[in-house]
């Protein structure tokens, strides 16, 4: 008796130990938007590896920092707000019961190349518009095209 007892009791923590500590996983790649088939969630990323997989990973907890490449200037404090599409990250998380990734710590390896935040004036664009009167045929009774005297 005592001996089941200790094996079932033994049994039961050894299947109990995974779920209760699972190791955490690291993996990089760059933050894209949505799949199409998904609606944009807050605190929530989707993460495309360098083979193609896409990854949803929840950051709402996590620490964001910058990495090394990342100049000084460039850095600021932020959350999870600061992430967008474009960005090269290395994430380090665990997956729950569910398979869902739950970063703890978003590591901003690149930023994201924005275009110019003021948009362009309409007296800096090029003005292609002529200031001409467009052409005209003047005589029109003697406007005509001759014949190809060529032969081939």
């Amino acid at each position: 008796m005592k001996l089941c007892l200790v094996l079932g009791l033994a049994l039961g923590l050894l299947v109990a130990m995974p779920s209760a500590s699972a190791a955490d996983g690291t993996f990089s790649g760059k933050i894209t938007d949505p799949p199409g088939s998904e609606p944009a969630v807050k605190g929530w990323i989707f993460v495309e590896g360098m083979n193609h997989m896409l990854r949803r990973v929840e950051v709402a907890h996590a620490a964001i920092v910058f990495g090394e490449e990342v100049p000084a200037s460039q850095r600021r404090k932020c959350d999870s707000e600061c992430l967008s599409p474009g960005q090269e990250v290395r994430i380090t998380a665990q997956q729950d019961s569910v398979g869902e990734w739950r970063a703890k710590r978003v590591e901003i390896l690149s930023l994201t190349t924005r275009m110019a935040e003021k948009p362009l004036e309409a007296d800096t664009l090029p003005n292609f518009t002529l200031f001409r009167a467009s052409p005209q045929i003047t005589n029109a009774d003697r406007f005509c095209i001759a014949p190809s005297t060529e032969e081939i």
